[in-house]
Formats: C-alpha cells, structure tokens, sequence
C-alpha cells in the first residue's frame, strides 16, 4: 500500500537533512541482497537515491530555470486559478477517497509515498487543471522530507513542463 507506516524507508527526512549518506544506504542495500536475497524493494530503493542524486545534478545545471512556470521545457500551458478546488486539494476534500487519502496523511505526518505524491500531483495539474507550482510551494511547506531538487522536479515532471520528460504529461492514478 502506499499509505501507512510500512510503505517507504523514511529515510527521506534524514537524507534530505544530510544525517544519512545515500552511499551507505546503497551499501547496506547490496549487503542485505547478498546475505539474504535481491528484491523489488531493494532494487527500488537504489533506484530511487539515482534519482534523487540526477535531480540534484539537473537542478545544478538549470538552476531557477526549476521554478518557471514553463519548466525547464519551456511549455506554455494554461492553468485555472481556483482557489477552492486548491483548498479542498490541501485539505484532502476532493471527493477522490485516493487524493483524500494521501493528503489527509500528509497533513498528519508530513509524509507521503512516491506514488501518492505522483497521484496527487496528476490530480491537481490534469483534473484540477491548477498551476503546478502551487503543489511544489505546498509541498515544500508541509513534507518532512523536503528537498529542493526533488520536490520542484517532481512536481515539473508531473505537470509535463520538463526536461527530464521532455515535456511529457503523464496521468496518474
């Protein structure tokens, strides 16, 4: 599931604060692959810490470009200003028990899973039609594991305004 406390790590918070190396994440990954066996699980952990690494190098190399309303792609899109349909989005009253559900949990915790963060994300810029940024800006304020990088990215990626997607807008659900 991608709700309660088993679904991730939580490493998030202490990667992002620099108390935990990915390295020595990566390197307890493969010594748990050879004492006991490879999983999905471990493979996706790894997985993500490349990424977390490539946004960061991404992020280095565009620099504000991350926070354009037209991403780093440079697309022109049309968002609504709706600031109910954004509040009931915060606030977990959408009426979609799956964008309820995650947002309700961030609010509780500070955390979301990756997959719920791609849902709400997909929720907020193709069925809400809201521009992307107000997600990052909230996001940056209530997740325990917020990270520059990979928040903004995350959120262009999700919106179809970047370079990492080459502007592809992905539906989540």
């Amino acid at each position: 599931g991608m709700i309660g406390s088993d679904y991730s790590t939580k490493f998030a918070p202490w990667l992002a604060c620099g108390c935990i190396s990915p390295r020595y994440i990566a390197r307890e990954c493969s010594r748990y692959e050879e004492l006991r066996v490879k999983s999905k699980s471990t493979y996706w952990v790894v997985f993500e810490l490349l990424v977390r690494d490539y946004f960061r190098f991404f992020s280095m190399k565009h620099g504000d470009a991350i926070f354009y309303r037209s991403g780093t792609v440079g697309q022109k899109r049309e968002w609504a200003p709706n600031p109910i349909h954004f509040q009931a989005w915060k606030d977990g009253m959408t009426g979609y028990p799956l964008i309820d559900a995650n947002m309700r949990e961030l609010l509780k915790t500070g955390f979301m899973s990756n997959r719920g963060r791609q849902n709400v994300c997909s929720f907020l810029v193709i069925e809400l039609g809201l521009d992307w940024r107000l997600g990052a800006e909230f996001f940056e304020e209530v997740l325990l594991d917020y990270d520059v990088s990979s928040n903004w990215l995350n959120w262009q990626n999700g919106a179809g305004v970047s370079l990492c997607t080459g502007g592809r807008l992905n539906r989540f659900n």
